[in-house]
């Protein structure tokens, strides 16, 4: 036990470190309202105080207590990712359905009004990865050459963006343009998939993508930060595949795979020698089929038990009251996290639907707005249960129904949950 005290309290000076960082950057963030970073930062305070008490527990050496400290810290560690889960999903508010599009017209609004083009420069600065996420989707769909030229669109007005904007010249009004290749380019991100195109060397369908990944990276800086996004993601991901405080085999071999990640993250920076990253992709492969392996093993048997209908859904309409009966079903343990992620995906999948056949819609008709402000709230909904299902957290389902109530009252008003258009 006195061997955990020094790696506890080296996870406690990391942490302060981060909610240090966090506090500086985002005093002044428009993207960060106070609220929510007043909620992050509590929920970092929380777990630092946690750790403080693990740590006296190993000194202390009272297997009881550490025992206790270590529950809380898992509890800890989900209301941190809850909150940021959240924020995340605000993030996605805006005239688009793309959260990285959506923050740039806010700090292009910004800088259009007199105000710092950092942020700005900043965030043009990932524009490239944005670019080529998208081609790389389109890549895995059945989408038309002619209809895919819209990427090349996107980026070359990205492109002239950044170059006005290092002149320091005037900034022209964008929205327009984004606005109207925006939904173009969701309706082809809703096309099926080609055969095979989720195929890969692993059981798991994010450690497959960096693969797929990988094997387009040619060692352009855009192409290498992608990867790194996508690493990223798979870290995410696998979060839910073996949530904190799961079965100690799955864990152990999980820490395998983030390893190997590790690994090939530190190659793509550092940009050491090719022979480096071939071998930790190897050390992927291998480690993700055995964790893939633990995790069945470890899963108790399905029975595929019909979700029940939740009092606290009465009344709404059936595309709102079945995803958050899989939330409630999934608190009271009568089904797996898988199952609110896949009530997440239909929400999002009904949105982009609807935000399609709203495309029939004259420009100028009052209903524009309030039936995109009803797809926007949906989409939030299904990230806040994506959230749901990472952390457990009851109030993240609460959140989602809020989220549901208000999409029906916009969609309402447009006409839309009755089919009139």
């Amino acid at each position: 036990m006195n061997d955990m005290a020094p790696l506890i309290e080296s996870v406690e000076l990391t942490t302060q470190h981060i909610l240090r960082q966090f506090m500086a950057d985002t005093e002044y963030d428009v993207e960060m309202p106070p609220p929510t970073r007043e909620k992050i930062a509590g929920a970092l305070n929380v777990y630092i105080g946690g750790l403080a008490r693990m740590r006296q527990a190993s000194l202390d050496q009272d297997p009881r207590a550490l025992s206790m400290s270590v529950d809380e810290a898992e509890r800890n560690v989900n209301s941190v990712r809850s909150a940021q889960t959240e924020h995340h999903s605000t993030l996605a508010q805006g005239v688009t359905v793309f959260p990285f599009l959506n923050r740039l017209l806010t700090h292009y609004a910004l800088a259009r009004a007199g105000g710092d083009r950092t942020r700005l420069m900043s965030l043009l600065q990932e524009a490239p990865s944005f670019v080529h996420w998208l081609r790389f989707e389109m890549a895995g769909r059945q989408v038309s050459p002619m209809a895919a030229q819209q990427v090349y669109h996107l980026q070359q007005l990205l492109d002239a963006v950044r170059t006005t904007v290092q002149s320091g010249g005037p900034l022209p009004d964008i929205q327009p343009d984004l606005t109207q290749l925006a939904p173009q380019l969701a309706v082809m991100l809703e096309e099926p998939l080609r055969p095979g195109a989720e195929k890969g060397p692993t059981p798991i369908s994010a450690v497959n993508r960096v693969f797929q990944a990988l094997e387009t990276c040619t060692g352009e800086d855009d192409e290498v930060d992608f990867l790194l996004t996508v690493l990223s993601q798979c870290r995410t991901s696998l979060r839910s595949v073996v949530p904190p405080g799961g079965m100690l085999e799955a864990m152990r071999r999980l820490n395998f795979v983030l390893n190997s990640l590790d690994k090939m993250e530190h190659c793509l920076r550092e940009r050491t020698a090719f022979e480096e990253l071939v071998a930790a992709a190897g050390q992927l492969e291998a480690s993700s089929k055995t964790l893939a392996a633990a995790v069945t093993t470890a899963a108790p048997k399905a029975t595929h038990q019909p979700i029940p209908s939740n009092p606290n859904t009465k009344g709404l309409p059936v595309i709102f009251a079945s995803v958050l009966d899989a939330g409630y079903a999934f608190l009271d343990g009568l089904c797996d996290a898988s199952t609110v992620r896949a009530a997440a995906q239909h929400l999002d999948t009904a949105a982009s639907k609807m935000q399609k056949e709203s495309a029939a819609i004259p420009q100028g008709d009052s209903r524009l707005d309030a039936i995109q402000e009803g797809l926007e709230l949906m989409r939030e909904a299904s990230e806040t249960l994506r959230g749901l299902a990472a952390s457990g957290n009851a109030n993240m389902l609460e959140f989602a129904r809020t989220q549901c109530r208000q999409a029906i009252e916009r969609l309402e008003v447009a006409g839309v949950i009755k089919g009139i258009f």
